[in-house]
């Protein structure tokens, strides 16, 4: 077992090439994915690997890509998704009549989350007389993912839980594969940024949000930087406006005073009262 100091000094490498900490993400789920990446440049050890990076700098964009995780699916737990469209979305549809709407999808992997977002909107708004202004920001630390979210194709895996009448409304068979349309992909906005800078999005002018969702990205992090991250997500959130997580998530007690959750097991929370 190899010392953890040269994990240490192999992650602040990678940290002054990209300006990204993963000395704060689990130990055990870096180790596993960077194990990866030993085998497949038959490097030995940390130590040996660093030094390839420093001699491949083609290697770094692979590595964070390997380190940084994508997996996700359109409506992932569809109750989360029921929710926001008959409870969430429109209370804040209608604040849209008064200001612009303000959402941010964070850790948003290749766009499925906040494409489905875009979805409900749609739905909603349909019906409406009034459209109201809607800013969606969509963001990630992983580049590659990020060009693939505005590529907008999906295969069949990741549509398994999208409704029929919405595959038919909003996207067109390609090569075998989905592609959502422009009236849908030209909705979110997408950028690269890390979550953990505690800070918002640049290409956003909004530093205030509506609603703000960051699921299935804190399991990766230490306790301490998600305090972190959910103290700087709640304080750029409005009063009354809204935080999701994971399933598995939860707010810390420092936090969860100044938030409920609307519906137990959704891991919706309302800020304030």
């Amino acid at each position: 077992m190899e010392a953890p100091d040269r994990l240490y000094e192999l992650l602040e490498y990678v940290r002054e090439l990209r300006a990204i900490d993963f000395n704060a993400y689990r130990q055990d789920t870096i180790k596993r994915m960077l194990e990866k990446r030993l085998q497949s440049t038959r490097m030995p050890d940390y130590a040996s690997y660093q030094q390839y990076l420093r001699e491949n700098p083609q290697e770094i964009d692979v590595l964070i890509d390997t380190l940084t995780i994508k997996v996700s699916h359109f409506f992932r737990n569809p109750l989360v998704f029921e929710v926001l469209k008959k409870t969430v979305l429109p209370e804040l549809i209608d604040t849209g009549k008064r200001d612009t709407l303000r959402i941010w999808c964070a850790g948003c992997a290749k766009g499925e989350e906040a494409y489905s977002v875009a979805i409900l909107i749609r739905e909603i708004i349909k019906e409406e007389p009034f459209i109201p202004d809607i800013f969606l920001i969509a963001t990630d630390i992983n580049r590659e993912a990020i060009e693939d979210a505005k590529n907008a194709v999906y295969p069949d895996e990741a549509l398994l839980e999208v409704k029929k009448g919405y595959l038919d409304t909003y996207f067109n068979i390609e090569d075998g594969n989905y592609r959502l349309k422009d009236e849908i992909s030209l909705m979110v906005t997408f950028a690269y940024h890390d979550v953990t800078t505690g800070s918002t999005p640049k290409e956003g002018i909004f530093s205030d949000y509506h609603l703000i969702l960051c699921r299935n990205l804190l399991i990766y992090l230490d306790r301490e930087l998600q305090e972190r991250v959910l103290k700087s997500l709640s304080g750029f959130l409005v009063e009354k406006g809204y935080l999701v997580l994971g399933e598995v998530e939860s707010l810390p007690a420092q936090i969860s005073k100044g938030f409920y959750e609307i519906i137990p097991n959704t891991k919706i929370f309302r800020k304030g009262g």
